[in-house]
């Protein structure tokens, strides 16, 4: 799917493209030629709504961040972040090592 939108925008170069996903499958998908950015906490292996997340206590929210961290890393992702939210941050990383001649 991450490559068909590739193809159907016609970007030039997959390399400069982010791949954002909560679900291993997706990371899986997007390593095939891009960066890939894993959300954990907003995600479906949390499984919450933004009121319920902000309810829990910090231990609370580790507790329910481990597991899809874990599985996002294991995946591959090369990053991992808890919402959306964090995605600029990672964007001008990835900039960055783009600029320094890594590639995904």
């Amino acid at each position: 799917m991450a490559l068909d939108n590739v193809l159907a925008l016609a970007v030039s170069d997959v390399r400069h493209c982010v791949k954002v996903d909560d679900t291993a499958p997706g990371i899986s998908e997007g390593l095939h030629a891009m960066w890939t950015v894993g959300l954990s906490a907003s995600g479906n292996a949390v499984g919450l709504t933004a009121a319920e997340w902000a309810a829990l206590t910090p231990e609370q929210q580790a507790q329910k961040r481990l597991p899809a961290t874990a599985m996002l890393q294991v995946a591959g992702a090369h990053y991992v972040i808890d919402t959306i939210n964090e995605l600029p941050a990672v964007l001008d990383s990835i900039e960055a090592r783009l600029a320094a001649g890594e590639r995904p």
